[in-house]
């Protein structure tokens, strides 16, 4: 196998619970990483001083002002001195094998610029559930992903911000990540990936996404209104409908809208639910469209009836 160079780079923001646990994974990786860039986005917390007790190899702190964690990443890429970049969530986890995984693809898929693995979600402490993905059988030696709105639309993403790789000279001509979006920045660039490059995919486990983790972006920025990526993506199918399988780029967007509505019922915004669910495109997932809008009377049902009991009382 011919030498590959990788360039982690992870964007740093009130972390310092998690960013030790990351670094490790990095470290403990059997193909090492050439270049780490940890981006410290104006941190409050003691996270830089981790880092810089860790003493890791190659290790290059940078800190910058508040601006949103798509901007670090694009000033990591920048900064970056190599053409494979892959992100790491500074509170999620590779497993050791994640860039010798990475590094196989390269070289069994030399057309593809864009390479991810299969992930398992960390909902709590004890609790490692395996992501939802709809891939049916494929090889175990990877594949390159024929459909990634097909995959995307009917469970789970196929890969996360932490389970993936992109040369740096394609996500330069996509133009990396959109700014002042405060969620769904990463299927924004999954998005353009999948319409300008191959993707290069295993199947295998290779990294942890923690749920449980503390400061978490959709934590505490649930959406009320279909997110920019979405839009985009719709308006892309309708605008080239001869060129892309558009029915299945509509689903990713319809599935995105129910997910968004899902949120909202949890937070208990139930008209806000079920604006979004009147959109046309959620027709296209028949059976989360008639599922939500039930759970969305149930849930408020139950709130009003709560309300009445608590005042009679």
């Amino acid at each position: 196998m011919k030498h590959i160079n990788f360039t982690v780079i992870i964007p740093l923001f009130n972390k310092a619970e998690h960013i030790l646990r990351t670094l490790k994974s990095v470290s403990w990786q059997k193909y090492p990483a050439a270049e780490i860039i940890i981006i410290d986005d104006g941190s409050t917390d003691e996270g830089a001083l981790i880092v810089k007790s860790a003493n890791m190899e190659n290790v290059k702190l940078v800190h910058q002002a508040n601006q949103g964690v798509s901007a670090a990443r694009n000033n990591g890429v920048a900064l970056a001195s190599h053409e494979y970049i892959a992100f790491l969530d500074a509170d999620d986890q590779w497993l050791p094998l994640f860039l010798d995984e990475i590094a196989r693809l390269i070289m069994k898929f030399p057309q593809a610029q864009f390479f991810g693995t299969n992930y398992q979600i960390v909902e709590s402490e004890n609790t490692y559930v395996d992501a939802k993905i709809k891939l049916g059988n494929i090889n175990p030696e990877g594949v390159i992903l024929d459909d990634y709105f097909n995959i995307a639309s009917q469970g789970d993403l196929p890969f996360t911000m932490s389970s993936m790789v992109i040369q740096k000279s394609l996500f330069t001509s996509i133009g990396g990540f959109p700014l002042d979006e405060p969620i769904g920045e990463d299927q924004d660039l999954f998005c353009r990936v999948a319409l300008n490059a191959e993707i290069a995919y295993s199947p295998n486990i290779h990294s942890f996404y923690h749920k449980d983790a503390q400061n978490q972006a959709s934590k505490n920025n649930i959406p009320s209104t279909e997110c920019p990526f979405s839009t985009r993506i719709t308006i892309e199918a309708k605008k080239n409908s001869q060129k892309y399988n558009t029915v299945n780029m509509l689903k990713y967007s319809a599935a995105h809208l129910c997910h968004l509505a899902k949120l909202n019922i949890g937070d208990g915004h139930f008209a806000q639910a079920r604006t979004l669910l009147s959109d046309p495109r959620c027709k296209l997932k028949p059976k989360h469209l008639i599922g939500l809008y039930g759970l969305s009377w149930i849930k408020q049902t139950e709130q009003w009836l709560a309300k009445v009991f608590h005042y009679q009382h």
